[in-house]
């Protein structure tokens, strides 16, 4: 008898699409959607955090303004937790997969994600550090349920594909990570609305009404700030961030729940990959069952029906021919040493630079005048220009890179994709880093100033910052997820594409945390100073020109013949944080990291057009009659005349 199975999975490697792939697709991408919505609402969410719970007195240090913003240890970790989460997930619920099957562990982490999406907009607790505990720990629970959807979107997606539309597929389902970054954006703007709708806020104050600085009694004793001018301006920060607004965050965050709940039916009833039938569980026959489950749903004939038509044998056993069935967990690290070593070194830097440029979003739509500093707007305000600032980003670049991939990569092929994508973020990298004081500096002679806090020559600086977002979607944020889904064998496959995924994630904390601590204002770092020609531009209480970017909480301004620098006031000031390289350093250096996955990359196979059993040489096991089973392994003469029989 011919081997059926290896008829089958090269008929489903010729496969058209139909419509079985887009219920996967739309069953993968809608938990791929949750991921990136669960991921990338918290950024817009800090601030107002921020503000509901850490709203200190903004006068205690040289009458800086700060409305309220979480402290950096809790900002940092509300960023990383879930990334952190992830990279486990990644790395264990990948080689779950390979053990408990693709489908057990894939619902298994969809429902990780909904309960704990719910559950981190209930965070309780009396005190601001209970409610971030606890927002912390869940959210590092639905990272690890975000990790392990990871390798198993993508491995089951492949191993349903045909060879010449699997990266788009896969490609497609990971486009999904933009419309979550929409999704979020979008859903934060109109919750914002509607609770700015109902609960007006007021603007944030900026002096107090009577005094000259926040002190009650200056040294001679005499009253400065009288206690009624000081309540009423707590009454007037109150009325800026009304405590409604708690609700805000909370149902932003909840309804992440939603998308993954309208997906877990069906992923519930979908079908074990063939693939995985076929080589991890030996069970050739299962695999034709469900090949013919999935031909009925598509309601298609096709070459399939050919292979399925003849039933198996009615006792049946098998030889297991595949050369990985005896290899071990540490053989395969070993033997796909190289493989591993390229897929998670590429995933690592692109991640280092992909989420430190995330970071970087809201740094950048202040200074170009896209949002306005803090201080003036009130906690609602700000919420809802950042979420409208975000959807701009994923509109203009992120999602159009996205579809740039998924309609070329099974075209020109995953290995120039990701080097193009290296290169152009590099490139423009540079040049935002080269270009950084001259076309954003508000002090630089090419600048003159049209209105506050916004440079002249920042659309130039803006439309680059846009194309490094574009080719790292139109480049290796997409092929890093299609390229360890088809490279390693059915039986390492979820393995090894978690490894790379959690060394990815591994990167994106290291970004996070790296660039939000290197970006701070380096020692002696000339901060931005507008002139200021009439007397209405300066602050009426600090006396501070209005047109400057203020020195972080815990710094004071100090000018010499140097220039202006941001000094700290004292070590032990609550607040004053440690000092950075300055952006311009931080952003060569995520330049120089994109340089080195470009060349990483020049090592990286080509997987377009080839068959996952092609690309790491898996076999599946022969169906044999109970009388060839029979025959000594040594009589190959024998064998061949049953075997001959048997066709006949």
């Amino acid at each position: 008898m011919a081997d059926k199975t290896g008829a089958l999975l090269s008929a489903l490697d010729d496969k058209k699409l139909t419509w079985f792939h887009f219920k996967i697709l739309f069953i993968s991408g809608m938990g791929f959607f949750t991921d990136s919505y669960d991921l990338f609402s918290i950024s817009l969410l800090t601030p107002l955090i921020g503000r509901l719970y850490y709203q200190d007195n903004p006068f205690h240090i040289n009458n800086t303004v700060d409305p309220g913003k979480l402290p950096l240890n809790l900002s940092i970790c509300l960023s990383v937790v879930a990334l952190i989460g992830s990279s486990v997930g990644q790395v264990t619920m990948g080689y779950v997969g390979d053990r408990l099957g693709r489908t057990f562990t894939y619902g298994l982490c969809l429902v990780t994600m909904i309960v704990c999406a719910f559950c981190q907009s209930m965070s309780f607790g009396s005190t601001p550090d209970a409610v971030i505990g606890t927002l912390a720990f869940w959210r590092f629970c639905l990272g690890y349920g975000v990790g392990g959807d990871y390798p198993l979107s993508a491995i089951i997606m492949s191993e349903f594909s045909g060879k010449s539309n699997r990266g788009a597929l896969v490609a497609a389902i990971f486009s999904m990570q933009g419309f979550g970054i929409l999704a979020a954006a979008a859903v934060s703007a109109i919750v914002v609305a509607s609770f700015s709708s109902a609960y007006p806020a007021h603007t944030y104050p900026l002096s107090v009404p009577g005094c000259a600085s926040w002190a009650y009694q200056d040294a001679a004793k005499t009253i400065v700030c009288p206690m009624a001018n000081r309540e009423e301006y707590w009454s007037q920060v109150q009325r800026s961030c009304p405590r409604e607004y708690d609700f805000v965050w909370r149902i932003v965050l909840c309804f992440g729940a939603l998308p993954a709940s309208l997906s877990l039916y069906l992923r519930s009833k979908l079908k074990e990959s063939p693939r995985y039938t076929a080589h991890t569980q030996q069970d050739s026959a299962q695999a034709l069952k469900d090949l013919r489950v999935m031909e009925a749903e598509a309601d298609a004939v096709t070459e399939v029906d050919s292979v399925v038509a003849e039933p198996l044998p009615a006792a049946a056993a098998h030889k297991k021919t595949s050369k990985y069935t005896d290899l071990t967990l540490a053989g395969f690290f070993y033997q796909f040493r190289t493989e591993l070593f390229i897929t998670a070194s590429t995933w690592f830097l692109l991640d280092v630079a992909f989420y430190s440029q995330n970071l970087f979003q809201s740094n950048v739509f202040t200074q170009v005048g896209w949002l306005p500093p803090a201080k003036y707007m009130n906690a609602i305000e700000e919420a809802g220009q950042t979420a409208k600032a975000q959807a701009i980003i994923a509109l203009g670049s992120t999602i159009p890179g996205y579809f740039a991939t998924v309609f070329t990569v099974d075209i020109v092929g995953r290995k120039p994709i990701q080097i193009m994508g290296f290169f152009f973020m590099t490139l423009f990298m540079f040049i935002l880093a080269g270009t950084y004081w001259q076309l954003l500096d508000p002090n630089s002679p090419h600048n003159t100033e049209k209105s506050r806090h916004q440079p002249q020559n920042k659309n130039g600086w803006i439309a680059m910052y846009a194309f490094c977002f574009f080719f790292a979607n139109f480049g290796p944020n997409a092929t890093t997820f299609i390229v360890p889904a088809e490279l390693f064998p059915t039986r390492f496959r979820g393995t090894g594409h978690g490894f790379a995924a959690g060394m990815g994630k591994l990167g994106a904390i290291i970004g996070s945390v790296g660039f939000v601590i290197a970006a701070l204002p380096a020692r002696y770092s000339t901060t931005w100073n507008f002139p200021c020609n009439q007397s209405g531009q300066y602050d009426g209480v600090t006396g501070a020109c209005l047109k400057k970017n203020d020195c972080p909480a815990g710094r004071r301004q100090v000018s010499s013949v140097l220039g202006s620098y941001c000094a700290c006031l004292t070590d032990s000031v609550i607040g004053c944080y440690p000092f950075g390289i300055g952006i311009v350093n931080a952003l060569y250096i995520l330049a120089a990291t994109n340089c080195l996955g470009l060349i990483i990359s020049l090592y990286m196979p080509e997987t377009m057009n080839k068959s996952l059993e092609q690309l790491n040489d898996d076999q599946v096991q022969e169906y044999l009659n109970e009388d060839i089973v029979a025959v000594e392994a040594d009589d190959k003469g024998k064998y061949e005349q049953v075997q001959t029989a048997d066709r006949m």
